[in-house]
């Protein structure tokens, strides 16, 4: 069984949201992250069996036009920015037991503490590798994302000093114009690597600007198709990020790199097919009273109308809560809708518990996830911010401990 990654034991992995006066969750905060690895196996599940299943049986490879492809997609879990601010460690380990094939992450950092969490399978570091970092990378058989020429000579000088072989991965530019070597020296950069025995290429691949748009796609996967016909066998191809391994069958290739998904989140929206893994919770630790015109929080930005009663919970913008939401979003206690009031502080918050009578010290507060019958997404708190779920679960991963659980899924 997978333990809580900070604070909370075992039982802890079980608990049901339901029940608003549980025992402690963490022995050190009353505010935490909450993970269910039971969606995440579902999200996964249905990558594989409903999104990749559309790929046609045959298609043309980019490689030989008369070529068929009959291979399966291969499944990259992208782990990066402590995956999705749902815990890296954690979830790759579930996604290394569900057999996905490789993990993507965003630094050298990054993929070392997957290494020393004890994972095995090939790890894909997306951005480019500093030249002083390239020891640690291949030390520790992290692949390396090569966007230039001369990375290839500096990979290629350290893993002949260190007498060790470099899992090379080389990117191309096909629009986007954020990091990759030119289409036209394709054929130079596999030259160089095929010539080095230092040097072992395993795979190809490029990144899309916007991967929902199909008059975008096309734009860059032409670009890529030119570019590979010229890439050896065995080789992987992969372009398809999220959005395009479900919407686009024709971007799968050899491999998709599925990162927002798999959490069960999407940019600005739900999808019902998809189960949201996160939840934020937090459990009431002072209520107070405001008489009728008294105000509460810095600036005083919240006016009590009513004698009113008002609940303070230890989570606030330091904890990736966003200021912005100060007098703009709900939470949920006993399966009531509670308001959010006054400015929302680096520690903490107030909730206007007047009408939730019986609400006490240590209740649970549910900031993002579901109760019986009323539902929180981050796509909400995304639309109000005018900004992308992406961010918003990222920022959750400064200091908020994170608990792990499992539940029948309905």
């Amino acid at each position: 069984m997978l333990e809580p990654q900070q604070g909370g034991n075992a039982n802890n992995l079980l608990m049901s949201s339901s029940n608003y006066r549980q025992a402690p969750t963490s022995l050190r905060r009353d505010a935490w992250v909450e993970v269910s690895l039971s969606c995440l196996e579902h999200n996964l599940e249905v990558i594989r069996t409903e999104w990749l299943q559309k790929k046609p049986i045959q298609e043309p490879s980019p490689r030989n036009k008369t070529a068929k492809s009959t291979s399966k997609t291969k499944v990259m879990a992208v782990v990066k920015s402590d995956g999705y601010g749902h815990g890296a460690a954690t979830t790759a380990q579930l996604f290394e037991a569900s057999s996905v094939d490789y993990l993507g992450v965003a630094s050298i950092d990054e993929g070392l503490q997957l290494r020393q969490s004890g994972i095995k399978l090939p790890i894909l570091v997306l951005s480019p590798t500093p030249s002083w970092a390239l020891d640690t990378a291949l030390e520790n058989n992290l692949g390396i994302s090569i966007t230039s020429l001369k990375q290839i000579e500096d990979v290629s000088s350290t893993a002949k000093r260190l007498n060790l072989q470099a899992a090379v991965h080389i990117k191309i530019d096909t629009g986007m114009h954020r990091l990759g070597i030119e289409p036209t020296t394709t054929a130079q950069a596999l030259e160089l690597v095929d010539k080095d025995p230092r040097l072992q290429l395993m795979s190809v691949f490029s990144h899309l600007a916007m991967a929902d748009n199909r008059e975008a796609v096309d734009f860059q996967k032409a670009r890529f198709e030119a570019a590979v016909k010229i890439v050896p066998p065995g080789t992987l191809l992969h372009l398809a990020s999220s959005e395009a391994t479900r919407l686009f069958p024709d971007t799968h290739y050899d491999m998709v790199r599925v990162g927002l998904y798999l959490w069960g989140l999407a940019p600005n929206t739900t999808l019902p097919e998809l189960r949201p893994a996160l939840s934020l919770k937090a459990r009431i630790n002072h209520i107070g009273p405001v008489p009728e015109g008294e105000s509460a929080g810095y600036g005083f930005t919240w006016t009590a109308k009513r004698h009113s009663r008002l609940a303070m919970i230890p989570i606030g913008y330091a904890d990736g809560v966003d200021r912005g939401l100060s007098n703009n979003m709900e939470a949920i206690i006993e399966d009531n809708w509670v308001k959010q009031v006054g400015r929302i502080s680096m520690d903490q918050m107030l909730l206007d518990i007047t009408d939730c009578k019986q609400a006490q010290e240590g209740d649970l507060v549910t900031l993002i996830g579901s109760s019986a019958q009323k539902c929180i997404n981050l796509c909400q708190w995304a639309e109000r911010l005018d900004t992308i779920t992406y961010e918003l679960a990222c920022r959750l991963r400064a200091r908020l401990p994170k608990v792990y659980t499992r539940e029948r899924l309905r």
